[in-house]
């Protein structure tokens, strides 16, 4: 597997993806109505928009999208995060999600957010919480709000921080 950051090329197998989850599944009609394009792919990619792609091997032809992530540095938000369906189980997910935690952090973002579908059910509330993110209980639209800090920002201890005097 390797992570990269995403290309315009890369906008047909995104968007194939994203109607292919069987989790927060949305139609095209659905994702046009909220803005979510790909003219407005094109757009994300120029403006600073973290986006990265997933890519694994396949049979022979080459190396195939299995996944994206975009995260947005000035809302400190993981916005969003999906897997295609014949990838799953594959360790695809999280690392794009430590990818884009990493770059979130990198940004000067001392606490990240993501929202995911309220119903308990629903896969993604275990994966986030696997990874260290915390429900905060606020919910809006039918969406729950997760968080996460980094280290430095949450004032929790480091290793670099071990060999600083007291």
């Amino acid at each position: 597997m390797n992570i990269r950051p995403a290309i315009a090329s890369d906008v047909e197998a995104v968007f194939a993806i994203r109607l292919k989850v069987t989790e927060n599944r949305l139609t095209m009609a659905e994702l046009t109505a909220r803005g979510i394009t790909k003219t407005a792919w094109f757009d994300w990619l120029k403006d600073g928009t973290g986006i990265w792609v997933a890519e694994t091997a396949d049979a022979g032809d080459g190396p195939v999208i299995a996944g994206f992530a975009i995260a947005l540095p000035k809302e400190a938000t993981l916005w969003a995060l999906f897997v295609d369906p014949e990838f799953d189980g594959q360790g695809i997910g999280s690392a794009l999600l430590k990818t884009a935690e990493d770059w979130l952090f990198a940004q000067g973002c001392d606490e990240i957010s993501l929202t995911t579908d309220a119903n308990p059910k629903i896969r993604a509330h275990g994966f986030y919480e696997r990874h260290g993110w915390v429900l905060t209980g606020d919910a809006d639209d039918g969406q729950v709000e997760y968080v996460k800090g980094s280290a430095v920002g949450m004032g929790l201890w480091t290793d670099d921080m071990l060999d600083q005097p007291v």
